[in-house]
């Protein structure tokens, strides 16, 4: 990266941590009538397009450090949204599923991401946003070995 591009993006980190923020405090807001967090949400609506996954396949997913999803399944588990299964094959592990009651709310959970999107992309140009996208996805690379 040259000297411009370094004063430019100066306080890009903190911008994207703010952001990042923002949008949690949103979605966890949005979500307490329902006795859900954002972590929770990001899980159940995975497992809403994976079925059933072991909990070392959530960590990667997530990006959650192990002990934190233990203590976070747990939760969803004590709100009878998740389920966990025997492994069939691994005796160690387990599958974790979702239950019929976190099926109904799937989709009220999907709308409340899509109204946050919104609110966030309000006023940005299609082209912008590619470009956005684009780099954000460049720089995620440029990271994939963290």
């Amino acid at each position: 990266m040259n000297q411009n591009n370094q004063i430019i993006c100066s306080e890009l980190g903190l911008l994207l941590a703010n952001i990042k923020n923002k949008m949690r405090n949103k979605m966890n807001e949005s979500l307490k009538p329902y006795g859900l967090t954002a972590e929770q949400r990001a899980i159940l609506l995975i497992l809403s397009e994976r079925k059933s996954l072991t909990q070392a396949e959530l960590c990667n997913l997530t990006s959650m450090v192990a002990s934190n999803l233990s203590t976070t399944l747990k939760r969803i588990e004590s709100k009878n949204y998740i389920k966990r299964i025997p492994h069939p094959t691994d005796p160690r592990a387990y599958l974790v599923e979702l239950t019929e009651q976190s099926i109904e709310i799937i989709n009220i959970l999907k709308d409340l991401g899509n109204q946050i999107r919104s609110e966030m992309l309000n006023n940005i140009d299609i082209e912008e946003l590619k470009i956005t996208c684009k780099v954000l996805n460049i720089m995620n690379m440029n990271l994939k070995d963290w």
